[in-house]
């Protein structure tokens, strides 16, 4: 999968790139996530407040470094990466 990833994020950009992340998390789990991401995250809740999305926009030096904020991010338990 990863493969398959990173040759559409190379063929789609040119690093270093904008790229914008977006995951769907539970509340509880927020904070594990932005520790995560770093600054500069969005975050909306949902109707309940049980979830939240969060998009972060940052600078990208390639398509490795996107994949590998992804693996990072996978850590938390429950996240949905979209």
């Amino acid at each position: 999968m990863n493969d398959k990833l990173k040759e559409l994020l190379d063929n789609e950009y040119v690093w270093p790139a904008h790229y914008t992340f977006k995951f769907i998390v539970s509340s509880d789990r927020l904070g594990e996530l932005v520790e995560i991401l770093g600054n500069g995250v969005e975050v909306k809740e949902s109707a309940k407040g049980n979830y939240v999305s969060v998009t972060l926009h940052a600078k990208m030096d390639s398509s490795d470094e996107v994949l590998e904020l992804y693996k990072r991010a996978a850590v938390v338990k429950g996240v949905i990466s979209l």
